[in-house]
């Protein structure tokens, strides 16, 4: 468990007495949102799980086909997904192996069908209009089945990067949350405004920057063209983040190439 202080652990404790009620009113769940907190329950430096901020979540949800059968993978107690039911009149399956983050969401947002396994069972989930997802980032150590992963495109070990292939076989369209070191743009907290660092290559960049390697190697071997969000700065809430503060990007991929 993470270390937090007296004032976390005292909001931390309000949440878990409304959760203790039958049902929530809309404030009572957003004060769970907000001061629920994962690392009082679990080790997420080891999972490399981190939920949403409730702002990046709202803004997330610019991305989801409205009135769609949306599945969102890695779902914690449900951001993503809460303001997709909410803004977009979405039908939403949550995902999640986490059995307490099950039960904090089923409260938080009980129109949702909630499903307690490993992303790795994703062919018992059936098929999807789109798939979202804020999953672990980086090289995860636990949940990983290594078995199934011989039989994937990708070939490396970044879970976001897994997470999107796992999305590729359960919906034909796919919004993600991945630190923006994994993506091939750079826009949020940039001071010089949206770059495709793939056009570095061709010479059509100015600034000289190239994507990592390992976004190199992910594209290469998936095949995937990622596509770029509609304008949302991830670094607005950079500080909302409970115990990190990562900067990402939110990332498209239209498998099917039914909306591009």
């Amino acid at each position: 468990m993470s270390k937090l202080t007296k004032q976390q652990f005292k909001l931390h404790n309000e949440a878990e007495e409304i959760l203790k009620k039958d049902k929530l009113s809309e404030d009572e769940k957003y004060f769970v949102f907000e001061n629920w907190n994962e690392g009082a329950t679990s080790i997420n430096s080891q999972a490399g799980a981190f939920f949403t901020p409730m702002g990046l979540a709202r803004d997330f949800s610019l991305e989801i086909f409205p009135d769609s059968n949306v599945i969102d993978l890695c779902a914690g107690i449900g951001a993503l997904s809460y303001y997709a039911f909410h803004h977009t009149n979405c039908n939403v399956t949550c995902v999640e192996i986490n059995p307490k983050y099950v039960e904090v969401g089923k409260k938080l947002l009980p129109e949702a069908t909630w499903i307690n396994a490993s992303i790795f069972e994703y062919q018992t989930f059936g098929h999807y209009d789109q798939v979202i997802s804020n999953p672990p980032f980086g090289k995860i150590k636990t949940g990983i089945d290594s078995e199934l992963l011989k039989d994937f495109k990708y070939k490396g070990k970044e879970f976001e990067y897994i997470t999107i292939e796992i999305g590729e076989y359960v919906a034909d369209y796919g919004t993600f949350i991945i630190p923006q070191g994994s993506t091939p743009f750079k826009y949020s907290g940039s001071q010089i405004g949206f770059i495709d660092l793939r056009e570095t290559s061709k010479g059509y960049n100015p600034y000289g920057q190239e994507p990592m390697q390992k976004v190199k190697k992910f594209l290469k071997e998936t095949g995937y063209n990622p596509i770029f969000n509609l304008g949302i700065d991830t670094s607005m809430y950079k500080n909302e983040w409970k115990g990190v503060s990562p900067t990402c990007e939110v990332v498209n991929f239209d498998w099917k190439g039914l909306w591009w």
